[in-house]
């Protein structure tokens, strides 16, 4: 407590008392315009403070537009992605379960297809392997997990289990739609070393073993939604833009205003000095013996009022000073 009233003391010593003496050394005018023109200042640097300036937990007008703007797009844009994304998973399985139809539809007008038979149908070979998306596609193999139809002839005739040490989230999928429908997400590396989620969906043929399975990368509908986050990185430009205009004529007309209010407080400070100047130069007259010295002053108020009552003091000395003169010279008897 002692440490912070030493402080507080050593403060005021050093700012407090000479702003003090300073502001008492100065005129009626200077007080007059440091009393009523620093306070102006000061509201509008407050005003301007909450509109432009963020500062610990106070934040700005204009930085709570800017993040409301910011959130609003990663809003929109996180929405539109997940909606998307929910699409693109819908007609990735519409496309397998399409695909398994037509298969069924062909094999039942083509009894007898197995075997090398099956795998060399070219006309098959069509409808097993169609596209998904922009890049995707769909292949078939059979319940034991070996590809029958693949966009990459490389893939035709392995055992998709031995996938697992690649693509583990892959084969979970492909053994999970052994049994029945199933869908999910697995990581693929592209050429390049990227890395990009993929959706896949499984669904059997009815009748036989074969099934059927839709794959492609899931940003690809999600693409909208970037259109949507290059929109919202125009706006906020464009709001910068539009903020930093604001601010340059905000500020120049803050110190228009102040121009203004400092020649107005400057001549209102005249209308009070200059008749008390005035007063002080008749009363220093009449002090030196100029009894003709008049007082000229108008106005109702505090200021004319003591210009009378100098006026009046004036008067009566004067008056006095004439009726001793009128009477001669005093003698004084001994």
């Amino acid at each position: 407590m002692a440490y912070k009233e030493k402080l507080w003391s050593k403060y005021t010593d050093k700012i407090i008392t000479p702003a003090k003496q300073r502001i008492s050394k100065m005129g009626l005018q200077g007080k007059l315009m440091f009393g009523v023109f620093i306070p102006i200042v000061f509201a509008f640097l407050v005003i301007g403070g909450l509109l432009f300036i963020s500062m610990g937990p106070l934040v700005s007008i204009r930085a709570l537009g800017t993040n409301s703007l910011n959130e609003l797009g990663s809003e929109s844009v996180k929405e539109s992605t997940a909606l998307l994304n929910k699409l693109g998973e819908q007609i990735i399985q519409e496309k397998a379960e399409s695909v398994a139809r037509q298969i069924e539809i062909y094999l039942e007008s083509h009894p007898g297809l197995s075997g090398a038979s099956l795998t060399n149908n070219h006309r098959l070979q069509e409808i097993a392997v169609q596209r998904v998306g922009l890049t995707g596609y769909t292949a078939v193999h059979n319940n034991k997990g070996i590809n029958y139809f693949h966009v990459n002839p490389k893939i035709v005739g392995i055992n998709l289990h031995g996938l697992a040490g690649q693509l583990p989230d892959f084969v979970k999928i492909m053994k999970e739609g052994l049994s029945g429908p199933a869908g999910g997400y697995y990581n693929w590396k592209d050429v390049d070393g990227t890395i990009r989620s993929k959706y896949m969906f499984t669904t059997p043929v009815e009748g036989t073993n074969l099934i059927v399975a839709a794959t492609t990368y899931i940003d690809e509908f999600g693409k909208p939604a970037n259109v949507i986050l290059d929109k919202v990185g125009q706006m906020q430009s464009t709001y910068r833009t539009r903020y930093n205009n604001r601010f340059l004529v905000f500020l120049f007309i803050v110190l228009i205003v102040l121009a203004v209010l400092l020649a107005v407080i400057y001549k209102y400070s005249l209308s009070i000095t200059n008749p008390i100047r005035h007063l002080s130069e008749v009363a220093d007259k009449i002090s030196m013996g100029d009894l003709d010295a008049t007082v000229n002053i108008e106005g109702e108020r505090e200021v004319a009022m003591l210009g009378e009552s100098i006026e009046r003091m004036r008067t009566s000395v004067k008056t006095a000073m004439e009726r001793l003169e009128s009477k001669g010279p005093i003698i004084v008897r001994k």
